[in-house]
């Protein structure tokens, strides 16, 4: 991200970690303290060149690989009539962007974004946000998420919750509940 950034601005590329992650704009854009019009802004009085909205938040977005193996897991899951919330670290144009490029996002019922609940995982407030969005108790709740601090916060709700390692182990831990 920080290389396509920096192509687009010209700006080097030190001066974007330290925009983005040095100045905070980073994790105050994914709470949605930031908007994307504010955060492009920035960015432009700082550029020796110029570039559009478009441009800028294309070279900040186009950065994901989805995990394609789990794809028949969510499939299989949405047959059966899970419901399935994605809760996400993420801001308006990521996710924006991901709606636009991956069908997949199609599946799932509901999504808890913290741009949009105005906190980030591990804050108890997006769980909170998660749960009420899930139509049923915690323990009939399964989390999954590589992070282990944030599998340990949603434990501390009651959450049947997993370390997620890849999308065989899923499948196994999805197994055992009888979800699959």
């Amino acid at each position: 991200m920080v290389n396509q950034i920096s192509s687009c601005t010209g700006l080097a590329k030190e001066k974007i970690a330290e925009l983005l992650l040095g100045k905070g704009l980073r994790d105050l854009y994914e709470m949605g303290a930031l908007t994307s019009e504010a955060l492009f802004d920035i960015f432009v009085k700082q550029s020796p060149k110029s570039f559009s909205f478009k441009e800028f938040f294309e070279a900040a977005s186009d950065i994901f690989q989805p995990n394609e193996d789990c794809f028949p897991l969510l499939k299989t899951l949405k047959s059966k009539g899970v419901r399935l919330l994605a809760l996400s670290n993420t801001s308006q144009a990521h996710f924006e962007f991901l709606k636009l490029k991956y069908s997949f996002l199609e599946l799932f019922d509901e999504f808890i974004l913290s741009y949009q609940i105005g906190a980030a995982k591990p804050d108890p407030k997006i769980y909170q946000a998660a749960l009420n969005l899930a139509y049923c108790t915690p323990q009939e709740c399964f989390y999954t998420d590589d992070i282990p601090e944030y599998i340990a916060m949603a434990k501390t709700y009651g959450i049947d919750a997993e370390v997620f390692k890849d999308a065989e182990d899923l499948k196994k831990h999805l197994y055992t509940r009888n979800l699959i």
